[in-house]
């Protein structure tokens, strides 16, 4: 639905374009002006997204009207009602981008003509808008991903922090850190709104960190929902004065959240924890459950014993102590997983830090759980995928059904049974037709000559490799680079 002013001192007008709006059961809601003062103050006030405007009105014309419309709603459409048609009239209609002009009396089909294409170009730029927005959500959430680590491990300036948290509105620098489980961020908001308190959400799969900023911390956290048992479960930090305890109220309610996890308790403050002493606390049964959970397919369990593991051994040693404690332990892990999970692409183990090794740590989790789901539902959807790579990153080799059955550990007899299946036609016209698309990819290029291209995509014969491209293209190599093969 979108918002049509129409502005004209005389009612006749305004009422006959309203009547045929609504006769057409337009997407439009009528707000009506008698004159431009009330126009602009109207426009103000609800945004509308195409305004009619009257010409000759008393006190402000619409041209004057237009132009101070246009100072502060750049997007709206703007159509004039004029009963003449003059040059100067055209150059001031120009200069005030307007969409178009009506005569009056207004025709019913010019009327209907003009908003239908108004309203398209609304349509479209609403979709545009969408787009955009959801690109910008994505690249919020990878930025925030990558934000909040650095600001967990306290990697980022207060400069950084303060830009990061202006961007969103909040200026306060009181508040408390929350971790939460059970609880989304729509629901919370609720809970929030009545206390006035702002917030910042970063969001995995099995929990959601929270900032609030507020000076009311302790009031807000008796008004959390709580529910013993483990369907709700929230982890309160140390308070923060500053945007430098940030991570250590980070790290608290963290600590907090898994002893709430641990016992089914609805809500624990991090200053009712009893800490257990380190040597009470098994990082390798963890380490060991962890492994058992992700290959379930329960990434979501994995992940809160992978947080339990670091901020035990966080709680109990020095940063570099506990980075080089935490990557011997996520090493194993990726060494059973691997060995468990074929044709999982892990990287190398990072060394460097904490932020470094939960970021690894985390991702793995995440990719080897969905693995196993994937594998759960179909066996062979994975393989074909690493196939389909394997393929596009090796066209330059003659590649053949058993080198790359092998690969994926399927016998070469069966394999051949299942490319119709997964990859559309047999395991050959499956890579020639993706050796030929190359092939006109790398003539339209520019490539010097048939033969760098036959050798590029994994023919020594230069002469078989054009009776493949003319079959597949209707046209030889040669006759791309208007030049004879090199034969």
């Amino acid at each position: 639905m979108y918002t049509l002013l129409i502005a004209d001192d005389e009612p006749l007008e305004c009422d006959a374009i309203e009547l045929l709006v609504r006769r057409a059961r337009l997407p439009l809601r009528i707000i009506k002006a008698k004159n431009g003062v009330e126009a602009v103050a109207l426009t103000d006030q609800h945004k509308p997204e195409i305004v009619f405007l009257d010409i000759r009105m008393p006190g402000m014309d619409g041209i004057e009207a237009a132009r101070m419309i246009r100072e502060h709603h750049d997007e709206c459409q703007i159509v004039f009602l004029t009963a003449w048609s003059t040059f100067e009239f055209a150059q001031q209609a120009i200069r005030l981008n307007a969409s178009e002009y009506l005569v009056k009396p207004v025709q019913a089909k010019e009327v209907y003509d003009l908003l239908d294409r108004l309203i398209t170009n609304l349509d479209q730029r609403r979709q545009d808008e969408q787009e955009h927005s959801d690109q910008m959500r994505q690249v919020l959430k990878v930025f925030s991903r990558e934000f909040f680590a650095a600001l967990k491990y306290g990697r980022v300036s207060s400069e950084a922090m303060e830009n990061f948290f202006a961007v969103q509105g909040i200026r306060d620098r009181q508040g408390v850190a929350l971790v939460i489980k059970g609880l989304d961020s729509e629901a919370l908001k609720r809970v929030l709104r009545p206390l006035r308190a702002q917030a910042c959400y970063f969001p995995s799969p099995d929990r959601t960190t929270v900032l609030l900023f507020t000076t009311q911390e302790a009031k807000l956290i008796e008004q959390l929902p709580r529910e013993d048992g483990g369907a709700i479960a929230i982890g309160s930090g140390v308070p923060f004065t500053s945007l430098q305890q940030i991570p250590n109220a980070i790290a608290t309610a963290s600590i907090a959240f898994n002893w709430a996890q641990q016992h089914h308790l609805g809500l624990q403050r991090y200053s009712q924890v009893l800490l257990q002493p380190l040597e009470q606390v098994h990082t390798h049964t963890l380490m060991t459950q962890m492994v058992a959970h992700t290959l379930s397919g329960d990434g979501e369990k994995a992940r809160t014993i992978a947080h339990q593991i670091i901020d035990t051994l966080l709680s109990a040693q020095e940063e570099d102590e506990a980075a080089q404690d935490l990557g011997e332990l996520v090493s194993l892990f990726a060494w059973e997983i691997t060995k468990a999970i074929a044709l999982l692409a892990v990287g190398k183990v990072p060394k460097e830090s904490v932020m470094e090794l939960e970021i690894f740590l985390m991702d793995l989790i995440d990719l080897a759980s969905q693995a196993v789901l994937i594998d759960r539902r179909d066996r062979y959807e994975r393989p074909f995928a690493f196939v389909r790579q394997y393929i596009d990153e090796h066209l330059n080799l003659s590649l053949s059904v058993e080198e790359v059955s092998n690969l994926v550990g399927i016998n070469a007899k069966y394999f051949s049974k299942l490319c119709k299946s997964y990859l559309g036609s047999t395991f050959v016209e499956y890579v020639n037709t993706k050796k030929m698309e190359k092939a006109r990819l790398l003539l339209d290029e520019g490539a010097t000559t048939v033969k760098e291209v036959a050798e590029a995509t994994g023919f020594s014969d230069t002469n078989y490799f054009s009776r493949l491209f003319r079959q597949h293209w209707g046209i030889s190599p040669s006759s791309l680079k208007d030049q004879p093969t090199d034969s």
